[in-house]
């Protein structure tokens, strides 16, 4: 669209914030039949029977929940979460249309295959992905029961949020600056993580969500020693979602009404891809910590690559301040729905 021009890469021609939208191809009329009766019968009351099934499980999350802060013991009260929390996700997932998760890991050097091994992930270690959807959150709960942050765009420091937070984040505008008295060092928060077993860290350094395309600018997370902590280790992940037709990828418009097409779908897809760990970047390699006589590593510059290779997306020069001038000239431009600026 030549109104959403400004926001176009211009080295790559990609425009990272708007809805894909599926391409148009030539159907059968079998093809076209069934698409007519799931658009506009079965599609709306499956979709209604998830929705509905999605609110019990919220409920008893926030149930379970209250439970598990009566826990005073961390070791105790990380499994409770983990056996509750992260088992409500994945139901979740599934009655989505989530039935199975493509997870493999990658190894980024010739000659060597890619895996379905797990790796351990522990408390206070980090985990940086690309972010295109509330259902990343999800999949991340489902999987590790994480810490989720908010990023400052100007100092990088971090706000952690709830999961319920990070869930609606991506229908929000990115804040520009997080309130100071909000605002801790990552590398404060890792330690903090890893004493009381609150679980890996997740940094998302776009900092606001895309459409999948193409990657923003990454935020120079590991630029300051203060956010660096030697024992954590950090993880490399990448995110998508083949669709044929209505995409689970959400970068902008109405949040219910995106996940009610989500709900209408027969089946969803999920591909996780992580970077075998021998191969991730580490923050003691980092100029700050690195110890004599070695090469210092920029993690920042070795995330990205990572990231660039893992997604086999291009990176643009947009940044999450640019997704935030986009989405307020979007609203500024609709009628209705207008999210929190």
């Amino acid at each position: 669209m030549e109104k959403f021009s400004k926001w176009r890469d211009s080295g790559t021609g990609i425009q990272p914030f708007l809805q894909p939208v599926p391409a148009r191809t030539q159907q059968s009329a079998a093809a076209s039949v069934f698409g007519v009766i799931k658009t506009y019968a079965v599609g709306p009351v499956a979709s209604v029977v998830r929705l509905v099934a999605l609110a019990a499980i919220a409920a008893l999350d926030v149930v379970t929940s209250a439970l598990g802060a009566l826990l005073v013991v961390p070791k105790v009260r990380r499994g409770y979460s983990r056996l509750t929390r992260s088992a409500l996700a994945r139901l979740a997932l599934f009655i989505m249309g989530f039935h199975t998760i493509d997870r493999k890991t990658v190894s980024l050097r010739k000659g060597r295959r890619s895996t379905t091994t797990t790796h351990r992930v522990e408390s206070g270690d980090v985990i940086v992905t690309n972010h295109t959807s509330y259902i990343d959150i999800l999949w991340l709960v489902a999987r590790y029961n994480p810490v989720f942050v908010e990023l400052d765009n100007a100092s990088t420091r971090v706000r952690p949020v709830s999961m319920w937070t990070a869930l609606r984040a991506p229908a929000r505008a990115t804040p520009a600056l997080l309130p100071a008295s909000e605002a801790q060092d990552l590398g404060s928060l890792l330690r903090d993580a890893r004493v009381k077993h609150l679980g890996p860290v997740v940094v998302f350094p776009e900092n606001a969500t895309t459409n999948g395309r193409a990657l923003l600018q990454l935020l120079p997370v590991f630029e300051d020693m203060a956010n660096l902590d030697e024992k954590a280790r950090v993880y490399v992940m990448a995110l998508k979602y083949p669709a044929q037709a209505f995409s689970p990828v959400y970068s902008l418009g109405n949040q219910f009404v995106h996940l009610f097409g989500v709900c209408m779908q027969v089946y969803n897809s999920l591909v996780v891809r992580m970077l075998d760990p021998e191969e991730c970047p580490r923050m003691k390699d980092a100029p700050a910590l690195c110890d004599e006589g070695k090469e210092p590593v920029d993690v920042d510059d070795a995330v990205a690559d990572r990231l660039m290779q893992l997604s086999r997306l291009r990176m643009t020069k947009l940044t999450a301040m640019d997704k935030r001038d986009f989405l307020a000239f979007y609203h500024k431009r609709a009628k209705g729905y207008r999210p929190t600026i």
